[in-house]
């Protein structure tokens, strides 16, 4: 009778924890959500020369303004190719964000990813970052990034979206003004006031053409 009786007590124990740990992994999946942030800018000049500017993965921080520092943790010239890895060094207030990253995906021409698979002073639990370029129905040159993250948890992955988002963009920015004047790390502040103005006179212009107005 009383082996019976431990019997039952040892499978209920089995069976809780079996439920219990199966509803903590499903409230760790859960609690796990990777955000996504996706930007892209109009380019005056071509998707190879928008490509040419993409492919200094090495060189990115010699006229990429939201970066101090770049330089290649492997072999190889700086350029852009799959497996390449290379450290930058991000400006963030005290102390600089230090990013290690090597390109996991790749075609040349049209886009490459790179995975963060080391940072310091940032949140960073895990990151893919992909620069491309396209052209629009229109015809346009289109350079565009999407970047999926998870930081070291849920409420900071949200609370940092917005600050991804706009350091993001200003990259591109960069790149934009970098291809289009061949200026080197122009003020972010001032690229920012460019686009504006440019924003609300083609916005403008628009509204003048439309007879509905």
């Amino acid at each position: 009778m009383k082996a019976n009786i431990n019997l039952s007590i040892h499978l209920f124990l089995w069976l809780f924890l079996t439920v219990t740990s199966a509803i903590y992994a499903q409230v760790k999946s859960d609690f796990k959500k990777s955000k996504t942030i996706y930007n892209e800018v109009i380019v005056n000049g071509s998707p190879q020369q928008v490509w040419k500017v993409l492919q200094s993965y090495g060189e990115v921080s010699n006229f990429n303004a939201t970066i101090d520092e770049s330089y290649m943790l492997n072999e190889g010239t700086g350029v852009a190719v799959l497996g390449a890895e290379r450290e930058i060094h991000i400006p963030n207030g005290i102390n600089n964000i230090i990013n290690k990253e090597r390109i996991v995906a790749f075609v040349d021409g049209v886009y490459f990813t790179y995975d963060v698979y080391d940072t310091e002073n940032f949140p960073t639990r895990q990151m893919e970052v992909t620069y491309g370029v396209r052209r629009n129905r229109s015809g346009q040159t289109v350079l565009f990034s999407r970047t999926e993250y998870e930081m070291n948890n849920y409420l900071t992955t949200s609370m940092l979206k917005g600050k991804l988002k706009k350091s993001n963009f200003d990259s591109l920015l960069s790149f934009k003004d970098y291809i289009e004047t061949g200026e080197m790390n122009t003020d972010l502040k001032e690229l920012r006031r460019q686009y504006d103005q440019k924003e609300r006179e083609e916005t403008d212009f628009a509204i003048r053409l439309d007879p509905s107005n």
